[in-house]
């Protein structure tokens, strides 16, 4: 991203910069608008927000909305909010959803809230193989609106005791299935190396192993798993088997890692799918923008030190937030910039 504009987003004051391509360091106390920084460019790509889901709180008090506009690879993107609603635009042209906003400016996002990745349910987890492959795969989107279109009006025909609907929706959710989990193993056969490798480069001790668990207890073909299933969904009430049943698993010696790991390590391990997922975004076109919130007061130096040398190594733009500057590694490279935050007005130190 080459230029960054913000009016009235959260406590910042107007910002008008163009980061550097390179490491980006954001310096300033707790509550100088540091997260909120980083929060306006993950808002810029997604249009939505990493701390609330009320996006209205994003609006500064006494504005009445905020937006943000970005350039990234030659494409202009900008967002508002106002009250309820919020507005997005592509060069120059409104935008219905936020799709193609995200294809043009990926972003990762690094915070302690992503050690639910390894914590919570699957549904987190699906969600991040899916923003995966929603970045490799041309028509993943589109794919997962469809299996997800399928899949309730299967279970809208089973709860309203239609056998003949039901039947016709099997054969549309078989098909879906089938490429969706496609899509996600594809995407995954590339994620899982680079996950082995900097899991053998941080703990080349431990037992670490990371699989894709397709939904179903067997591996036949969707069509043959959903007809044989037919009877104990009308049972149940509800499709039990499928994509939407998926989990990406974290073992540490056949174990589960939540179980096993201790905090730190459970944090490396996440830090490691993230990387991981980034490095296969690498690959393709536009770059992605990795943005990562406060990582030197949740490793300690040893750690710190071995993300650190990963994540210089991309090349790609990285804005990073902190509060002790001491804590930084002393070269931030080439095409890097400190910037110090404090109430809220943005100035650039080197």
């Amino acid at each position: 991203m080459d230029h960054l504009r913000l009016h009235a987003f959260r406590n910042l004051q107007p910002v008008e910069m163009e980061p550097a391509s390179g490491i980006n360091v954001w310096l300033g106390s707790n509550g100088a608008g540091k997260t909120s920084l980083l929060e306006a460019i993950y808002f810029l790509s997604r249009a939505k927000s990493f701390r609330t889901q009320q996006l209205d709180r994003l609006v500064q008090d006494g504005a009445d909305r905020a937006w943000v506009v970005g350039r990234h690879c030659g494409h202009q993107m900008a967002v508002e909010r106002s009250s309820g609603s919020t507005r997005l635009r592509l060069d120059g042209a409104d935008l219905r959803g936020r799709a193609r906003l995200a294809e043009r400016l990926p972003v990762q996002l690094i915070t302690i809230e992503h050690q639910r990745l390894l914590l919570d349910g699957p549904p987190i987890r699906r969600a991040f193989i899916d923003w995966g492959a929603f970045h490799v795969e041309h028509d993943h989107h589109a794919t997962a609106l469809r299996y997800q279109q399928a899949l309730q009006q299967r279970n809208a025909s089973i709860r309203q005791v239609d056998r003949r609907t039901v039947a016709v929706w099997t054969e549309t959710l078989s098909a879906a299935a089938a490429r969706l989990e496609t899509q996600r193993v594809r995407f995954f056969e590339q994620l899982r190396p680079r996950w082995d490798r900097l899991m053998n480069l941080w703990y080349p001790d431990r037992d670490l192993e990371v699989t894709y668990q397709r939904g179903a207890g067997s591996e036949a073909p969707w069509p043959e798993i959903l007809h044989e299933a037919a009877q104990g969904d009308w049972n149940a009430g509800f499709t039990r088997y499928g994509p939407h049943r998926a989990d990406l698993v974290v073992t540490a010696g056949g174990r589960p890692a939540r179980e096993v790991l201790s905090r730190g390590q459970q944090k490396m391990v996440v830090i490691a799918l993230l990387l991981a997922e980034i490095e296969v975004w690498m690959e393709r076109d536009p770059p992605p923008v990795l943005l990562v919130d406060d990582l030197p007061a949740e490793l300690d130096a040893e750690h710190l030190a071995q993300v650190w040398g990963v994540m210089a190594g991309y090349g790609i733009q990285t804005h990073l937030t902190a509060i002790d500057p001491t804590l930084l590694p002393q070269t931030l490279g080439s095409h890097s910039a400190v910037h110090e935050i404090v109430g809220g007005k943005v100035r650039t130190m080197v």
